[in-house]
Formats: structure tokens, sequence, C-alpha cells
């Protein structure tokens, strides 16, 4: 039986993103864009938290998966800011209402669960654990990860993306829409 990390981000950027992103200046990028689109998963022991296409999927299908890259991340990001601060994080999974990854924190243990429960709350992410206190587990529950690891993958993949994205078009990077990742990387997390 193979080993899986507990805890993995998986993303892709589809082709022909890639190429327009080629082109595309910070100004514009800024005004017209604000978001790179791709493939975009976390798995958690096993189980994506979002779906995700299978390696040779054609470019055509992976379109129903695409999916806000930047702001997922920034999201990870801003978990990963209040692990210290709070003891109960949860962020919404952008695409529909009712989605989210529920991190609770126990010293330096990370508890994570997935949660279906339909709120209507404009906030991506929350700290109040009342307001999904009755939510119902999704495919995955209570699964443990030590915080470095959880840190170190979200910075890793980061790191990587960035990379990717310098290599595809580095000007972008310039963009305000980058810097809570630039800023993540340069931090001492």
């Amino acid at each position: 039986m193979s080993k899986h990390a507990v805890f993995e981000i998986k993303y892709e950027l589809l082709e022909d993103q890639i190429e327009e992103l080629g082109t595309v200046d910070t100004a514009t990028f800024d005004k017209e864009w604000h978001q790179i689109y791709g493939a975009f998963t976390l798995v958690v022991d096993g189980h994506e938290f979002i779906p995700y296409p299978t390696p040779n999927m054609p470019l055509s299908a992976k379109h129903i998966y695409s999916e806000l890259i930047l702001t997922n991340l920034d999201l990870l990001v801003d978990a990963c800011n209040s692990l210290n601060s709070h003891k109960y994080i949860a962020l919404k999974y952008v695409e529909n209402s009712w989605t989210w990854l529920e991190i609770q924190v126990d010293d330096e243990v990370l508890i994570l669960s997935e949660l279906n429960h339909e709120i209507p709350y404009r906030y991506l992410i929350q700290t109040d654990k009342f307001l999904l206190i009755d939510a119902p587990y999704g495919s995955f529950s209570n699964v443990r990860i030590n915080k470095s690891e959880f840190v170190n993958e979200i910075r890793t993949k980061i790191i990587e993306f960035i990379q990717e994205i310098q290599a595809i078009n580095s000007e972008i990077l310039k963009s305000v829409y980058f810097s809570k990742l630039l800023r993540f990387c340069d931090s001492d997390h």
C-alpha cells in the first residue's frame, strides 16, 4: 500500500491560461484579471476537498474543474496567519455555499474536517466555532496533522506556484494580487 501525505495541495495551470498570462502586463492583470484560474484541490488523508481532473483528461474537460487558484492560496495564507491566535478556523470553499474546511488547533497538532453546511456568510474564513456547530461531516473528519507540516506544504506550494508564474511572466508578480503570497513566503512562519 502506498503512503500518501496527510495534507497535500494540488494545482495545475491550464495550457490556454498559460499562453494568455505570458502577454499580460501588471496594470492589465490588476484591472481585468485579478486571478489565476486552473485546477486546484486540497487532499486530506487521501480525500479531495475539491474535485480534481485526472492527469490524462483533455484540456476542454479540465475547464470544468477550473478554480480560483490565487483566492484559494490567499485563504490558506489567512489560515496560517490565524493558527497562533485562534483555536478554530473554517475556510469556505469559494465555489459553493456549503463546503468548509474546518481546522481545530490543539497546540502543535491540527485536526482537519470537511463540513457541509449552507450558511449565508459572506466571509470566506470563520473563527467562531458555534457558527458551524451542527454541520455534518463531509468526506473526511478529525484528520490529525502536525501544524508545521500543514504550514510547510502551504509555503512549498506557494513558492512553487510563484516560480511557475515567474517563468511564464515575472511582470505580473508585481500585481497587488500577489502581494499576500509574496509576503507569506518572506515571513518566518
